[in-house]
């Protein structure tokens, strides 16, 4: 049966107090397709919305094909909880979630009676597939990285789709919320480490570069909202300098310049010569973040990080030397370790802060075991018990109290 509606409802769910604002560019990417393909599409972001709520009613009218919601694991789950069981209330139309957690747990999630499908993985394919399907004759079947619900059983499909490179972004979806201070860009994929707590392998197997014209397509219409500066959001930015070197000379030469920031390995820019670091604050790097995780060689090893303290010392004094700004963040509790273990991290902490005065060092984030990644088994016969619903996982995150560190630092 052919849906009548055109319009798409798609919802960004606040996780936390400590939750930071910034562009809901999971959900514009997704929303890009979409509207190539001549579907209305709307974007709620209740992390900006005053009476969220109400504003979710009155766009449930006339009613959209589907509702979809991202889904990051923790504290997020209980307002897409919220939000679905307010949704369920007003409207017939189907709910959506995309993003990591359903990616990482789609049977799971498809257990709760709010949820109707899931999209697995880089959702803009796979999601216009199945927006086109509900509209057309309502059956998902066939659709390759998208799961449901059928005769009371669980269908996941998995199997390969034709990824599409988002070239444009709508940011227009998202102007009533402001000019935004900084906007996020992907310029790939995925991360050729092997970190065994990193979940990242999970979301994305394949490290994948999106093509340099897509990436200045994207830094250009990311410039024409005047952002303060532009966030870099792969896990390593800098792994390629030869690739680096040649997008920001390029964007030079089209008169793209801008503040930025991004993230990066400590061994990795720590091998970078003066001339490069030179080159890279030139073109306007402002600072970069390192994930260290530990202090304790033990730990490190464990988590197969590949680095040492000694090298993250040597990293911030050359950070200082360079004037760029490191920020550093950090994990606790990890199967096996121990108060000590925990003591050397708040050590190498404070002497990071100490050697430069510059240095912005994040709060300890707890370890939090994902399916899939190296560590989870250890977790579990540590004494990890992964809940056994959807609405369980929302207890379960680096950034929720209930889950913290139990030790003070001291900084």
């Amino acid at each position: 049966m052919t849906n009548k509606s055109n319009r798409v409802l798609l919802i960004y769910p606040t996780a936390d107090a400590q939750d930071m604002t910034l562009v809901p560019l999971s959900l514009l990417y997704v929303a890009q397709p979409l509207l190539e393909e001549g579907f209305e599409v709307e974007i709620i972001d209740q992390r900006c919305e005053r009476d969220f709520f109400e504003t979710v009613r009155r766009s449930l009218t006339p009613e959209p094909i589907c509702v979809g919601i991202n889904c990051i694991t923790g504290p997020q789950i209980e307002q897409v909880v919220r939000i679905s069981e307010f949704v369920k209330k007003m409207t017939h139309a189907p709910i959506v979630l995309g993003g990591p957690h359903p990616t990482l747990f789609p049977e799971q999630t498809l257990e709760s009676p709010l949820i109707d499908y899931v999209v697995l993985g880089k959702g803009e394919a796979p999601f216009l597939n199945l927006v086109t399907a509900l509209k057309e004759n309502g059956s998902p079947e066939g659709l390759p990285r998208i799961g449901y619900k059928e005769n009371g059983k669980t269908v996941i499909q998995k199997g390969l789709v034709q990824e599409i490179n988002i070239r444009t972004v709508p940011y227009h979806l998202v102007s009533r919320y402001g000019r935004p201070s900084t906007i996020p860009i992907f310029t790939s994929y995925g991360c050729p480490y092997d970190c065994a707590f990193c979940v990242e392998k999970v979301l994305h197997p394949v490290y994948r570069e999106l093509p340099l014209d897509d990436v200045l397509g994207l830094i250009e219409g990311a410039l024409r909202l005047r952002p303060e500066g532009i966030s870099f959001l792969d896990d390593n930015f800098l792994l390629s300098r030869r690739r680096v070197t040649e997008l920001l000379t390029r964007g030079h030469e089209k008169g793209l310049d801008f503040p930025w920031v991004c993230m990066g390995r400590a061994d990795a820019v720590l091998r970078l010569s003066d001339e490069n670091l030179a080159f890279l604050k030139q073109r306007g790097l402002v600072a970069i973040y390192f994930g260290i995780e530990s202090g304790s060689p033990k730990i490190l090893k464990l988590i197969n990080k590949g680095i040492a303290p000694e090298i993250v010392l040597d990293l911030n004094l050359r950070m200082k030397k360079e004037g760029i700004v490191p920020n550093y963040s950090f994990m606790s509790g990890f199967p096996g370790e121990t108060r000590q273990d925990f003591e050397e991290t708040v050590r190498l902490m404070n002497r990071l802060r100490e050697e430069n005065p510059q240095a912005v060092i994040w709060k300890i984030n707890r370890y939090t075991p994902y399916p899939g990644t190296k560590l989870f088994d250890v977790a579990v016969q540590s004494g990890f018990r992964p809940p056994t619903t959807f609405a369980g996982w929302s207890r379960v995150h680096f950034y929720s109290a209930e889950y913290g560190v139990p030790y003070t630092v001291r900084l």
